[in-house]
């Protein structure tokens, strides 16, 4: 992806997608208006180094991706952690966007605001913010405090939502957007107990996850992590 008068400001959302439901997508969708971005792509991991072998394939995940995407046109999907597969190790991507996209172009990395207690498990997570600004949607639920050391960072780097368009990258910021109380983890759970229907992920996906039966025969652990 080259920086272009067309792509000058991106978003970039990552994780397993397993599967995508409506909480992932209306975030995107959410955060693509609201910073005015010219590009919101999603990013599957190929495998996260915190989480055990993902059950469902990435090509799986892939397809269920493209499905979600049609009832969301405003998103794209970004591949590249699949083609380099191994683990998946999110500064290693952005690094790679930014020798894509030049040093002018504004970069935007969105997680929930659950993983801010564990980003310090991140490989080279302090180096987020040398490629992108970092923003943070709000997401319902209690989560773990968030370590010192995560705080401390980010209050080095806090920077108001309108003002990161002025930079390439470098800063931090929340992002207030559409609340959907549900968890990937939760829809597993919901499927492995035989649920055939849910409201929480895009038609056409659930449609494939029955044609595949992807998560029939889930363990526990699966289920959960």
């Amino acid at each position: 992806m080259a920086t272009s008068a067309s792509n000058r400001y991106i978003g970039i959302m990552g994780g397993s997608f397993n599967p995508v439901h409506y909480g992932h997508l209306r975030v995107a969708s959410d955060a693509k208006r609201r910073l005015a971005l010219d590009a919101m792509c999603i990013m599957p991991a190929a495998q996260s180094p915190l989480k055990t072998q993902h059950s469902v394939s990435a090509e799986h995940r892939i397809a269920m991706l493209d499905l979600a995407v049609t009832e969301f046109p405003e998103l794209q999907i970004d591949t590249r952690e699949l083609g380099r597969g191994g683990p998946s190790y999110t500064v290693d991507s952005l690094q790679e966007l930014r020798r894509e996209m030049g040093s002018d172009a504004t970069i935007y990395f969105l997680i929930g605001d659950d993983l801010l207690p564990t980003l310090n498990q991140w490989s080279r997570w302090q180096a987020l913010t040398d490629y992108a600004h970092l923003v943070v949607a709000n997401r319902p639920g209690e989560f773990l405090a968030i370590p010192a050391e995560v705080n401390a960072w980010w209050h080095d780097r806090e920077t108001p939502l309108a003002q990161l368009s002025s930079l390439p990258s470098g800063g931090a910021s929340r992002l207030e957007c559409s609340l959907i109380n549900v968890s990937s983890s939760e829809i597993r759970q919901l499927l492995k107990s035989g649920a055939r229907e849910t409201e929480m992920i895009p038609y056409p996906v659930m449609e494939y996850i029955k044609q595949h039966k992807l998560y029939d025969n889930l363990s526990q652990t699966e289920a959960v992590l």
